[in-house]
């Protein structure tokens, strides 16, 4: 009998402590959701394209009024937090890429990620350079097109 009063003490007991004190085994699992509301659950953390802004999808049809591959450069990276770095700082060349008009088939772009857009408006013979520490962005010619840019005929 009193063997029985303590098995059942001591089980009463270690189910208290159970209950108190928590444990890798009992703890609830760390999980990505959050009640915020009786039947409403959202999803904690940021999405790629708040970790990387360059990430965000975009689609855009440039107005009228941009005319120029500079103009709509700056018109993408608008509301990016990043912006074209000074021409002081970049290559010697970029005032020929930012003065070309703006061609036709590149009006309208999208959708596609916002550093997949910044890559097409330059074409191939320009390299998007990024400084995410002061959030700017640049581009440096190529190395198989400098002689063209020198005056030269590029016949690689």
């Amino acid at each position: 009998m009193i063997r029985d009063y303590l098995f059942i003490l001591f089980f009463i007991a270690a189910f208290i402590a159970a209950a108190l004190l928590p444990s890798a085994a009992t703890a609830a699992p760390i999980d990505s959701d959050a009640r915020v509301g009786r039947y409403v659950t959202v999803h904690l953390g940021v999405d790629a394209a708040q970790a990387d802004p360059l990430s965000v999808v975009v689609r855009v049809s440039f107005a009228p009024s941009i005319t120029t591959v500079g103009g709509a450069l700056d018109h993408l990276l608008l509301r990016s937090g990043y912006a074209m770095a000074s021409l002081d700082a970049s290559d010697p060349n970029l005032p020929v890429l930012l003065t070309r008009p703006l061609p036709q088939v590149h009006r309208k772009l999208g959708p596609v990620r916002l550093k997949e857009a910044l890559e097409v408006l330059a074409g191939s013979a320009w390299v998007l350079t990024i400084d995410p520490v002061n959030r700017l962005v640049s581009y440096e010619l190529a190395p198989e097109y400098r002689r063209s840019a020198a005056g030269g005929l590029n016949v690689e």
